[in-house]
């Protein structure tokens, strides 16, 4: 059965989803910033891409709590993904980017970048050093950045709605 929403619940989500569009904007722009800083400082991404979620939480609940009381978990959820997805964006296009781009060039040169320790426990398990391991890499940060910024979006956006709740009372 389908859930009826009220008028106010409708507007709230509509406050919410425009401030979550606000936030995704800025966190495309410090998404670019991070990248061109280092795209390998996964670390570094992983914090910044939560206190982004968390803020976008907090952002969107804030807009939509004067609208409905009861919208902060579902307007924080709606921010954090949609700040964390804005984050996480520039990354997968370059790595998309990177994907495209493979050639016995870019493999000599990346090849050239892993430690005798990471080539060892290649030969180790028989991993062949080509094109495809690298695509197949390049595939797998694409999709772990779409699945990770989901994930800290819907956890730290939820936080964030509890917390701007908390901040208006």
């Amino acid at each position: 059965m389908k859930k009826i929403r009220t008028p106010s619940q409708i507007e709230a989500a509509a406050a919410a989803r425009k401030r979550a569009l606000f936030v995704a904007a800025i966190a495309a722009v410090v998404g670019v910033l991070m990248l061109l800083l280092s795209s390998a400082f996964l670390a570094l991404h992983c914090v910044v891409a939560a206190a982004i979620a968390l803020s976008g939480g907090i952002a969107a609940a804030r807009a939509a709590i004067p609208i409905e009381r009861q919208a902060f978990r579902s307007a924080g959820v709606t921010g954090g993904i949609y700040a964390a997805l804005g984050y996480a964006l520039p990354f997968m296009i370059y790595n998309f980017i990177r994907y495209l781009n493979v050639n016995d060039q870019t493999v000599a040169e990346r090849a050239a970048e892993l430690t005798p320790d990471q080539i060892a426990m290649m030969e180790q398990f028989n991993v062949v050093l080509g094109a495809e391991f690298f695509r197949g890499q390049d595939v797998s940060y694409i999709f772990g950045y779409l699945l990770f910024a989901l994930l800290f979006g819907w956890i730290l956006g939820m936080i964030g709605g509890v917390l701007a709740k908390r901040q208006m009372a």
